[in-house]
Formats: C-alpha cells, structure tokens, sequence
C-alpha cells in the first residue's frame, strides 16, 4: 500500500478521569507484557513470519494473557515492528547491538474489534470485555469532523489505532484512514 493510499488523523483526548486512567494503564501494563513475551518468544524460536509466530504462540498466549485472536494478532504485528526497528538501529549503533529489542510501554496499537471509532469518542474494549470511551478533544476533533463522520458511518475504512498514554491523564490517537 502506497503512502498516497492512507491518511493519518492526529486527535488528543480531553482529560481522562481517575478511573479510565487506571483501566488504561492496566491496559498499558498487559499489553507491554504481552508485546515484550512475543518479542522474547519470537527471537528464541527463531519465528520468521506473523503467522507462523500467531500459529505458535496462540495456546500459550491464551493461557498468560489474552483470549482474543486479534489482540494476538495486533501483539504480534507490533513485536514484529519493533523487533525490525531494533535491527535496522543495530546496523548504525553499536551499543545496541547483541542486546535484545526493548518495547517502551505507553503505546498500543490495536485494530477493528478491538478499537472503535466514532464521531465523539473512540472505545476501547479491555481484556474483561469492558467499554473504555475515549472522547476526543473539541479542537482535534472539529478538525477531522467530517472523516470522522464518515468513518462512523462505516463510508470510510480505517486501518490500526495507535493510542499513546500520556502519564498528565490524556491520551494522542492516531487513526490510519485508507
């Protein structure tokens, strides 16, 4: 897919209450654990695509962490990223070289089932099967209000959501529109 095929729409979040703060980063903290199990378990098996690396790991994963397929799947895709990322700055950088890939918690990147986008607000489902809302900032959101617009009314595709947590309670969204 060409870069002229997809757009990014950047939208910040109001201030999260205490509670949506707490469920989020207990959403940070499993998804961390889960990216950094898949990192390790890919460079010690020696798993050289996704799908091999989702078909091998898929029990196990069930057992630690999570039991939807496509949390695995989303897992995986970023383990993979990072993992590809490390090795390219290992080609320029010596001190990262023979040390492992390191996933820096605070980022999730989820997709369709997990994720939700709507005209106000995404929603995040958690590992309980619990709605988080997300609503998005007014200034951010007047912004993109029309492709939000269609996105919500299923006229428009969107691709993975990468949520960012901000530890001041707020929360940067970035959503690939095809």
């Amino acid at each position: 897919m060409s870069k002229a095929d997809f757009d990014i729409i950047r939208l910040s979040s109001v201030p999260l209450t205490r509670e949506k703060q707490k469920k989020i980063e207990e959403e940070v903290r499993a998804y961390s654990s889960a990216v950094k199990y898949v990192i390790k378990e890919i460079l010690s098996r020696q798993i050289s695509s996704a799908s091999k690396g989702i078909e091998a790991l898929r029990e196990e994963f069930k057992e630690r962490y999570d039991t939807r397929p496509q949390y695995l799947e989303d897992v995986v895709k970023t383990a993979r990223v990072v993992i590809g990322q490390h090795f390219r700055m290992e080609k320029t950088i010596r001190s990262m070289r023979g040390k492992t890939p390191f996933f820096k918690p605070g980022r999730f990147i989820f997709s369709k089932p997990i994720v939700d986008v709507g005209e106000k607000a995404l929603i995040l489902q958690s590992s309980e099967n619990e709605e988080i809302p997300i609503p998005y900032d007014k200034h951010s959101r007047n912004r993109v209000a029309s492709t939000l617009q269609r996105i919500a009314k299923d006229n428009r595709q969107y691709g993975r959501v990468r949520i960012t947590y901000l530890k001041e309670g707020y929360v940067e969204i970035d959503i690939r529109v095809e």
